[in-house]
């Protein structure tokens, strides 16, 4: 094939691959491998968790995580099962304050699924004369599982701030 040749056609082949539709940026619930109504139920558990929170009731927090729960918490270390559970009854315990999550992502299939988003919490201790911490940005990654009775639970969960504390 001469040189002309082959320039025509490399010429043909890199216009016909410009000339295809950006692949869609949206996500459908086929496309994901869950159904609408598993992500709606999803997004529950995020909402769920950012009202008891923000209620201080940490056995509700609790409540939405698996037994056999992992919390990865920043600057500490592997919360496991009860203790994960506990981490949160502990926590609402001595804290209260707003906590809002901002679920971006929700993807998986089967009965695994990952939500992936950004939270603020905007807390104070609870000790008498106590100050309010700085405002908390940051994000988070949870992967949940399907319950036997077809409900969603957090299995793994993991966060950290966008940047440390204010001094």
């Amino acid at each position: 094939m001469s040189l002309q040749i082959r320039s025509c056609f490399a010429a043909l082949v890199v216009a016909g691959v410009a000339c295809q539709p950006a692949p869609s940026r949206e996500r459908s619930p086929a496309a994901s491998g869950l159904s609408s109504a598993d992500e709606a139920a999803i997004l529950k558990v995020d909402s769920d968790w950012a009202r008891a929170a923000s209620a201080g009731n940490g056995k509700a927090v609790a409540a939405l995580y698996t037994d056999d729960a992992i919390l990865l918490p920043p600057n500490e270390p592997l919360k496991q099962g009860a203790a994960a559970k506990q981490y949160w009854i502990d926590f609402t315990n001595g804290f209260s304050g707003s906590a809002e999550l901002n679920t971006t992502s929700v993807e998986g299939g089967g009965d695994v699924a990952f939500a992936v988003g950004a939270f603020t919490m905007a807390l104070t201790p609870k000790q008498t004369g106590a100050k309010p911490l700085p405002k908390e940005e940051g994000k988070y990654l949870e992967v949940l599982k399907r319950q036997a009775d077809g409900s969603w639970k957090i299995a793994y969960d993991i966060w950290n701030v966008d940047a440390p504390p204010s001094p």
